[in-house]
């Protein structure tokens, strides 16, 4: 029998004020692999996060679909059904941690509170696990930075924290929303690095919202393209980004800055406001192969290795 996947998403419709802001997106992610979600802003990855870790729910969104972490269904979990699965068996690293982190709060104070959530560690043991945490993610002198608060830690350190505190209770699924966006380029590889490390020391499996493609070819396993709620593409990391197929992911490819580039070849126009969003395919109206076909939207079609939603592809 093959095994249950981390994350099984079927179908999945996130509506606010009833506009479809994911719309019927489907995802399959195995125990230790790592995938990346990749598009411009608006396209709705992060959006995609925190319906995962059940952050975004009714009556604020209406939610249709199946989302499995494991075999639990997030999108029909109760808020205190959903408690005991964040930080325990899903993890989740902020985008920015100096707004994430409480500036009233020490770091021993926000690694322990996992621990004493999930774990029932007493004070001694939190303190010790804390400090083995903050040891594996690189931060010296652990024991002195325990008494630190946010404010008193750079930028690197803070992400650091951040990560220590989403790994404390050793999850299944971690999602990283962009962790090296707020950070120096000197330091991203080392975050990023880093993640991966703890994660595959965990077996565990990862999700990183990304706009970076470098990094996503660094980082992933796998990649799913995302465009205005809708996935268009998704296959080995590889092989998408070194050949992309859909014409959104080669807009995003031939946009990408690279060292010794002679030209910069941006995608036409903008992501549609969700007031806006056009029928059938939502890329159609940027897309210079867009047909009257496009009016219908293309079923994400397995295509050898990936997946692809598009008529022309």
């Amino acid at each position: 029998m093959m095994p249950t996947p981390m994350l099984t998403i079927e179908n999945l419709t996130l509506k606010r004020r009833g506009v479809a802001v994911l719309d019927d997106v489907s995802i399959t992610l195995a125990r230790g692999r790592s995938l990346a979600l990749i598009g411009e802003s608006g396209a709705g990855k992060s959006t995609l996060a925190f319906a995962i870790m059940g952050l975004l729910r009714p009556p604020e969104v209406a939610l249709q679909g199946r989302l499995l972490v494991g075999d639990a269904d997030v999108a029909l979990l109760s808020e205190r059904q959903l408690r005991p699965l964040r930080g325990s068996r899903m993890g989740l690293i902020f985008q920015d941690a100096t707004a994430a982190l409480n500036p009233c709060f020490t770091v021993l104070q926000h690694v322990s509170e996992p621990l004493r959530r999930h774990r029932r560690m007493s004070a001694s043991q939190c303190q010790q696990r804390a400090i083995e945490l903050l040891d594996s993610v690189g931060i010296a002198d652990p024991e002195r930075r325990l008494k630190a608060f946010p404010h008193e830690l750079s930028g690197g350190m803070q992400q650091r924290v951040m990560i220590a505190i989403a790994l404390a209770c050793e999850p299944e699924l971690l999602l990283a929303d962009e962790p090296t966006s707020a950070l120096d380029v000197t330091i991203q590889a080392q975050i990023m690095t880093l993640i991966l490390e703890r994660v595959r020391a965990l077996n565990a499996s990862v999700i990183f919202v990304l706009h970076d493609l470098a990094l996503a070819s660094q980082a992933a396993d796998d990649v799913a393209v995302m465009y205005a709620g809708q996935i268009v593409e998704t296959g080995p990391a590889a092989e998408v980004l070194n050949a992309p197929q859909h014409p959104y992911t080669q807009g995003l490819r031939a946009s990408a800055i690279e060292l010794g580039a002679a030209r910069l070849k941006p995608i036409a126009g903008v992501v549609p406001s969700l007031s806006s969003m056009p029928g059938g395919c939502r890329f159609a109206p940027r897309c210079v192969r867009a047909t009257e076909q496009c009016a219908t939207r293309p079923a994400l079609t397995p295509r050898g290795t990936r997946a692809i939603a598009c008529w022309h592809a």
